[in-house]
């Protein structure tokens, strides 16, 4: 009876321990089953089988190749078939190629100007982020390593020795030694580069505050050279004399940004000598606007204040007025209202840009040349043939002496000084009075000293004189008149009937 116990007692915890091992057996499956499911999906993986492939396609064709030597026409096709297979999976050639997800650091930029830093910044982001990227393909590839070595682990509790999957571990594990070997150098190409990087932008950032201070230092020299030597120039030079020291100011700060930018002096002058023919050549009138610009500030021909006149187009075109500004590629006329207004553009108050060549072209007419101020102004008045053509000219040498008188005076003071610049003959400044016989009367042309405004001064005189005409009873004022004979007409008439 024990016995038979005893008998039980074997059978039930035998078939309890076979009924655990083919639990175990099923959990190892389901186990192995679901690694290999995710190797199939992994990147990893898949490359290595590709690579495997690629092997495998290079045995056959060493294969096919040596059968072909027997039989060509036999295993054309098949050789043509294994190449194309080849040529597809050329990528997978190499296997620490294939796997080895890495991305290669770009080359550090050239920090040589202040733009460059912000690029010099944006280079250390982007190393940052590559260094992140390819430290989380490193995980995935550990990851990945770390499922080989569980699955093969899985095949031995099994009992089972899958010499595939320990190779493909071994593999794994060499390009793991090698993954590690090319991520540290990488980063430390990376502290390299960063350190460069870093470096160039603080030579930068020392050289933009040496540049500023360099700029600072000259106009605070320029302005100190205006504010000293003002007081030595005329008012009505102080305009064109700031004009000429910030060009100079202007042109020294180029010159100090180029030496600070422009490392090859020879580079330098070869591109400007080729820019220069070519921007010649294209901008003709450019720079004829700015050689003109040189000969009206150096010459003298006008400055700021003065009022001229200037003929365009052929002389269709005729502009009065007062400059207000000089730049290197054209002045500007504030129009006045004058007789050149009054007479032709019935208009004024506009604006006129005129480009500073014209004074190579075009005649340029100055009303306040040297300070000068005055001009001769005429009025014509023309009286009949039985008129006291004496008196009429007394009365308007009398009436152009009393309103012109200070202009003359002023004229004279003025002309002394521009005798001392140019050779001036005639010095006569006093009024002057003609008399022309006309088809239609005695012309009376009078001639005197008028501020450059003329049209003030021209229409008192003007109405002076005539109404110093109309009271003489022996001047009469001559103008076309038409009589009409009736009686002549009516006999014409008669005559015709």
């Amino acid at each position: 009876m024990r016995i038979w116990l005893i008998f039980l007692t074997f059978l039930v915890l035998f078939g309890a321990n076979i009924e655990q091992n083919e639990t175990n057996t099923t959990i190892l499956n389901q186990k192995i089953s679901q690694i290999k499911n995710d190797l199939n999906h992994n990147e990893f993986y898949i490359s290595y089988q590709s690579y495997l492939n690629y092997k495998e396609l290079e045995n056959k064709l060493k294969k096919y190749k040596y059968l072909a030597r027997k039989n060509p026409k036999k295993y054309k096709e098949k050789l043509l078939s294994i190449q194309t297979e080849l040529n597809l999976l050329k990528n997978n050639k190499n296997i620490f190629n294939s796997i080895i997800k890495i991305k290669e650091l770009p080359k550090p930029p050239q920090i040589n100007n202040p733009f460059a830093i912000i690029s010099g910044f944006n280079y250390e982001k982007e190393i940052k982020n590559i260094l992140e990227d390819n430290e989380i393909y490193y995980k995935k590839f550990k990851e990945t390593l770390l499922k080989l070595k569980n699955l093969n682990d899985l095949y031995k509790k099994e009992g089972l020795n899958n010499q595939n999957i320990q190779q493909i571990v071994n593999d794994f594990e060499t390009i793991n030694t090698i993954y590690k070997t090319k991520l540290k150098t990488i980063k430390n190409q990376a502290e390299v580069y960063i350190k460069t990087v870093k470096e160039d932008i603080r030579k930068e950032i020392d050289r933009l505050i040496y540049l500023a201070i360099s700029i600072v230092i000259s106009i605070l020299i320029f302005t100190f050279i205006k504010l000293t030597f003002r007081q030595y120039i005329k008012d009505e030079n102080i305009y064109t004399f700031n004009k000429i020291i910030n060009f100079i100011n202007f042109t020294v700060i180029i010159i100090i940004i180029s030496f600070f930018y422009i490392n090859n002096a020879t580079y330098l002058i070869t591109i400007l000598g080729f820019a220069s023919a070519g921007i010649a050549i294209a901008m003709k009138d450019w720079f004829m606007n700015i050689f003109g610009w040189f000969v009206i500030l150096g010459s003298g021909t006008f400055k700021v204040g003065d009022r001229i006149k200037v003929y365009m187009q052929n002389g269709n075109v005729k502009i009065v007025g007062d400059v207000i500004d000089i730049t290197p590629t054209k002045f500007a006329i504030y129009e006045d209202v004058t007789l050149t207004t009054y007479l032709y553009n019935k208009r004024a108050g506009r604006i006129v840009f005129i480009p500073n060549n014209v004074i190579f072209t075009h005649p340029i007419f100055n009303y306040t040349h040297q300070g000068l101020s005055t001009v001769w102004d005429g009025i014509d008045i023309t009286i009949t043939f039985d008129s006291n053509y004496k008196k009429a000219v007394y009365l308007a040498k009398e009436i152009v002496n009393k309103y012109s008188k200070g202009y003359t005076d002023i004229t004279k003071r003025r002309i002394k000084k521009l005798k001392a610049i140019y050779h001036i003959k005639n010095t006569n400044l006093e009024p002057r009075i003609y008399t022309f016989i006309e088809e239609n009367g005695i012309r009376i042309s009078c001639w005197y000293l008028n501020n450059y405004a003329t049209l003030n001064l021209k229409s008192t005189i003007s109405a002076e004189i005539l109404e110093s005409f109309l009271k003489e009873d022996d001047i009469k004022i001559a103008y076309p008149t038409y009589q009409i004979n009736g009686k002549i007409k009516m006999e014409e008439n008669e005559k015709s009937t």
